[in-house]
């Protein structure tokens, strides 16, 4: 994938945080700050193009409001701060986009260790985070690979929650189950309210089973090579992300 627009262009918003400690000079309230958010949300939701390049939402999202470990070249010694723009990263954000609208899933092949458990606990917070209702799992057969991406995830969403205007409440707010909602009081009635999307986290290693009676907008598999019984898992778990013989979510396996 050629790509012949700087990637600056695509992390405004990511170097203007990491110079001013804030997304926007913009005071709450005003038109401007509303402004700002508003179109944010919309990168975030249909993608943002500069030149001849377009990147899919959820990767603008990754690219200027998540937070990754990346290793300082002159200490050696890691720290918390954007990704950096990648082709290989577009491809694989793309993928997802290209999944999703075609109703079929993913299997990914790729070497351990470079990183991708923070895309896809981005792209699950991502769907938590502007979608309504949404439904994510993460599966792994250990507990603590499908522990480790719900960290990440988690980790996502409280930095929206303490810089954003998309941070949100929620109830229950646990390590495996997470979801967004609040209780409102109506003429002295007590109900949930809110977004209600939700993040499941499950390990399979004895229970094939787990995610049986979920659905699922996002179903990821974690550490595939580490699996033993992925099919079986697979099979058993179909229906959380199929309506029929339509596919309502996106699985994922990595």
């Amino acid at each position: 994938m050629k790509i012949s627009v700087a990637p600056k262009y695509f992390q405004e918003a990511a170097h203007y945080f990491t110079e001013h400690g804030t997304y926007t000079k913009y005071p709450y309230g005003t038109y401007q700050f509303d402004e700002f958010w508003e179109e944010e949300t919309r990168r975030c939701k249909e993608g943002f193009t500069h030149g001849n390049l377009y990147i899919p939402g959820s990767y603008y999202f990754y690219l200027n409001y998540t937070q990754i470990e990346l290793k300082n070249p002159n200490t050696g010694r890691k720290s918390s701060g954007f990704p950096l723009f990648t082709d290989v990263d577009l491809e694989y954000f793309t993928f997802v986009e290209k999944a999703r609208k075609e109703q079929k899933g993913i299997a990914l092949v790729k070497p351990r260790r470079i990183g991708f458990s923070y895309k896809s606990a981005a792209i699950i917070a991502h769907e938590f985070s502007f979608y309504r209702n949404a439904k994510c799992i993460i599966g792994a057969y250990q507990s603590q690979l499908s522990e480790n991406t719900m960290r990440m995830s988690l980790d996502d969403l409280n930095f929206l929650d303490l810089h954003t205007e998309w941070g949100k409440e929620r109830n229950p707010n646990t390590k495996d189950f997470v979801k967004a909602r609040y209780k409102k009081t109506v003429d002295g009635v007590v109900a949930w309210a809110g977004y209600m999307s939700e993040i499941h986290s499950f390990t399979f290693k004895d229970n094939p089973f787990a995610a049986i009676g979920k659905s699922s907008n996002l179903f990821l598999f974690e550490e595939a090579g580490k699996w033993p019984g992925l099919l079986q898992s697979y099979n058993i778990s179909e229906p959380c992300w199929k309506d029929g013989d339509d596919l309502i979510g996106v699985p994922i396996i990595q």
